[in-house]
């Protein structure tokens, strides 16, 4: 039950683009490029196939209820004093990307929920190891990887799905922070 509660609440994270917050500043918001996350699939036509991220919050334990996660922003979007703050709302992206280990107590391995924001629209997407229904029972693959010690995240053929559509999205890339 506890890791549906963690699921739901990343889930929650990452639908609420607009009016979100944290209570805590643990994100970089530089401004630098952390890397590139590739994207493949139909819904490229539709939300592009790159995905460059700008902005990360690694002490993310009060938007996501998990100390296991880190969320990814484009270069427009970040967290200033606890505030969810963009130049550009009408595109972007959020994406928590979770590893649990056992001091979680969770039903899951790893996790992740995306928006990504295009022309104004939303397009979101889960996945879970092992699949579950939290993460729509889609699989995120066995290169999907979260070390907050080492700083990276690693997405090597990793597959979300779009919860409206059951478009399946592949991400390739390697993030460090």
């Amino acid at each position: 039950m506890k890791t549906k509660i963690y699921v739901l609440k990343i889930v929650l994270l990452a639908l609420c683009v607009i009016g979100c917050s944290s209570d805590d500043d643990g994100n970089s918001g530089s401004g630098d490029i952390f890397g590139n996350i590739q994207l493949s699939g139909t819904d490229t036509s539709t939300v592009g196939s790159v995905l460059v991220v700008g902005n990360i919050d690694e002490s993310a334990l009060s938007t996501t209820g998990t100390t296991s996660s880190v969320v990814l922003f484009d270069e427009n979007t970040s967290i200033v004093g606890g505030e969810l703050v963009s130049t550009d709302f009408t595109n972007g992206f959020v994406i928590v990307a979770a590893q649990f280990d056992s001091d979680d107590n969770a039903e899951v391995e790893t996790a992740i929920s995306m928006t990504i924001v295009k022309n104004s629209e939303e397009f979101s997407y889960v996945c879970t190891n092992p699949p579950s229904s939290g993460g729509d029972n889609t699989d995120c693959g066995t290169g999907f990887s979260v070390d907050k010690i080492a700083k990276k995240i690693v997405f090597d053929n990793t597959t979300v799905i779009n919860v409206d559509s059951g478009a399946i999205l592949t991400m390739d890339g390697i993030i460090n922070y």
